[in-house]
């Protein structure tokens, strides 16, 4: 019956590890007195009315005023959204590409075009759009220009039945300086464009729409 005893006392002294030192070391001993006085047959029914430890320990600590320490739950640690996911990237990233290309010339630009497509603050095809309709426009008047003195060498040649182009004035044909203002035009006015427009579609929208 011995071990009975020792037994119960090992189980109380487990319950009682969340309870104060001074509370429990005094529980301890007064059931570990109490239990050492009794006969075996006498212990074995005193530690039936005794009950589960647990409930010794519970009850110790509702008298107590304490609460039992939960489990133990690992800190909750921020996490930071990437730079790309915010607002103020989004907007150096509109204005890199609007006016990146006046302070490195076409290399600002490309930074600014590869800073838009990493935003999330855009849809795919606002991005597809503030980027590809510049170079689109620069397309056309290329073609344009091309065409147009093709054409007209052609015309030229025909008509003079020589094999050399007489000095005549094409109204179909852009000169020299108007080929250079439209592609003025195209930097000064479409490429800034491009990325305020991107800025006024930006309006309202937080990083996680």
């Amino acid at each position: 019956m011995m071990t009975d005893t020792s037994d119960y006392l090992a189980r109380l002294d487990v319950a009682l590890r969340d309870v104060p030192h001074g509370i429990a070391a005094e529980i301890r001993a007064g059931v570990a007195e109490e239990l050492s006085s009794l006969d075996p047959d006498a212990a074995e029914r005193r530690i039936a009315q005794l009950g589960d430890p647990a409930v010794i320990a519970r009850e110790a600590m509702d008298a107590g005023g304490l609460v039992p320490p939960g489990p133990w739950v690992p800190p909750v640690v921020p996490v930071r959204s990437p730079a790309t996911t915010t607002r103020g990237f989004a907007i150096a990233a509109a204005l890199v590409l609007s006016f990146g290309g006046f302070l490195v010339p076409f290399a600002g630009w490309v930074v600014g075009a590869v800073m838009v497509g990493l935003s999330s603050m855009w849809r795919t095809w606002e991005k597809v759009v503030a980027i590809c309709a510049p170079l689109v426009l620069f397309g056309i008047v290329m073609l344009f220009s091309l065409a147009a003195f093709t054409t007209t060498a052609v015309e030229v040649h025909e008509a003079s039945g020589t094999g050399s182009a007489p000095d005549i004035a094409n109204p179909l044909v852009p000169d020299l300086f108007g080929f250079h203002s439209a592609i003025i035009l195209l930097v000064v006015l479409a490429i800034p464009a491009s990325g305020l427009w991107l800025l006024w579609r930006m309006r309202g929208r937080t990083a996680a729409s």
